[in-house]
Formats: C-alpha cells, structure tokens, sequence
C-alpha cells in the first residue's frame, strides 16, 4: 500500500519537485536537512515535510532558532558498554521526545560502524563498539524506540567513520 501511494505522489511530482528531494530545500529553519514540497505537503495522508537532523548523542541546533537549545546525552558508546538493550530503549526514548518536541521528524543516526580502531576519532559515536552482534541488538532497540514515537530513525556511518 506505501509504495502505491509514494508512486502516485512521485507521478505528480516536477522534475525540480523530484530533485529537491535529493537535496533539501531552503529554508531550513535550524535543521541539518530540510526537505518541503508545498504542492505534496498535506494534500494526502502521510505527505508532510521532513525536518531532518544529526543528533545520536541529542538534538544538535545548527542555527537560529535551535542553536544551543539540545540536550547533550551520554555518547553512544556508552550505551554499548552497558551491554543492556532495555538501556538502549530507554536513551532512544528520551532522544526521541527531544526531537518530536523541536519538530523534527527525522533522526540522522545512530551510527552503527564497528570500531576497529579504538583510538580513532569518532569511536566514541558508535552505538556498536568492537561487537556487531552487540551493536545489532542494541541498534535495534534505539531505533525500535525512535519509531515508536513515530520518528524516522537513519542508521549511518556502516563502515570507514573512523
């Protein structure tokens, strides 16, 4: 059923339309992307804009009006060495709400690369650590939780974030 929706939405859709859906729109409003079609937005169920931004380890404000007002959580390594999915939902709980209430729809994370060298600079960011099984189960807790408060939740950083 989604898919012959997004077909019929898609079929309705410019060529200027189609392609800033791979780039954003301006007009961001403080999100790291953005993406808005005036004449989709609202005129079928489920057809709203996507506001989407960084935030693993919280909402992170590139501009004004969102600058400086996320919360910072624990890094997400953290969340590995616990060893607890019911710790996983928990965090992907409290990030969810923090997006739902500044408007955002789409939480760009978590990241889920395994860390083969610890000394790396963005190791701290990883919700898998050196363990994939781990990250596995824990990835799927978080992002499990984030779309239960009705968010989208974009795994990144599979390989090479290091």
């Amino acid at each position: 059923v989604a898919e012959r929706c997004a077909a019929k939405i898609v079929e309705r859709l410019s060529r200027e339309e189609k392609l800033s859906m791979l780039h954003g729109t301006p007009g961001g409003m403080g999100y790291a992307g953005y993406i808005r079609i005036p004449r989709v937005e609202g005129s079928s169920p489920g057809t709203v804009r996507l506001t989407m931004n960084d935030g693993p380890q919280g909402y992170n404000g590139y501009t004004d009006p969102t600058v400086g007002k996320g919360t910072q959580f624990p890094d997400l390594i953290a969340i590995a060495a616990s060893f607890d999915t019911a710790v996983a939902i928990d965090f992907g709980k409290a990030i969810a709400e923090e997006f739902r209430n500044k408007g955002c729809n789409v939480l760009l994370g978590p990241d889920v690369e395994v860390v083969r060298a610890p000394l790396a600079g963005r190791s701290f960011e990883s919700l898998t650590g050196e363990d994939p099984f781990l990250g596995g189960q824990l990835a799927a807790a978080y992002v499990g939780e984030v779309h239960r408060h009705g968010l989208i939740a974009t795994a990144k950083h599979w390989l090479d974030n290091e």
